[in-house]
């Protein structure tokens, strides 16, 4: 049941996607986000031979970083499009929440030593992009929505400093659940 719910959600996620890519003429974009998937799922089947395959699940949850990837390459053109559209908050939510990991990551590599479960916050970290596109794709969904709201209707704007915040903090309670046992 949960399988079905995951693969509902990436569906979903990947259809949005296409369909606002045909709609605004962004196909490239589409094309290039399929080419990193082709390209990351062979080298993931050369390197790890039976877990990582085509539609495996190691590959399937992956697909907002080949999205992400792609819109590094396609930046100059998501900069046209109006704020609010899906396709540009897309854009933005996957640079806050990247950036957030990445942020996460280099904190644990350099005050590692001083912290009791490195090693399981490391996995737990990981984890949240590779096995749990629940919370990776549920949280971006949120982060649209509060981007959207930004430039749409809330009196005082957002800062990118408070966004990215609020993404190390969503990440955070989902490391600290983890570790504490609740997810």
């Amino acid at each position: 049941m949960i399988t079905l719910i995951l693969n509902s959600i990436i569906c979903i996620y990947i259809g949005l996607f296409s369909f606002n890519c045909f709609r605004l003429r962004l196909k490239g974009w589409l094309f290039l986000s399929g080419i990193f998937w082709l390209i990351l799922a062979i080298l993931g089947n050369i390197l790890l031979p039976g877990l990582s395959g085509l539609f495996k699940p190691t590959n399937i949850y992956l697909i907002p970083f080949y999205i992400f990837l792609a819109s590094i390459f396609w930046r100059k053109k998501i900069s046209f499009l109006a704020p609010t559209s899906y396709l540009s908050t897309l854009a933005t939510s996957n640079k806050f929440q990247y950036a957030a990991q990445a942020i996460w990551l280099i904190l644990i590599f350099f005050l590692g030593k001083w912290m009791p479960f490195q090693a399981s916050i490391i996995f737990y970290l990981i984890e949240m992009i590779l096995w749990q596109p629940l919370f990776w794709i549920g949280s971006q969904w949120l982060l649209m929505y509060l981007l959207y709201l930004n430039h749409k209707e809330i009196k005082r704007k957002l800062s990118s400093q408070e966004i990215l915040l609020l993404t190390l903090l969503w990440q955070f309670f989902y490391v600290y659940l983890k570790l504490q046992g609740f997810v």
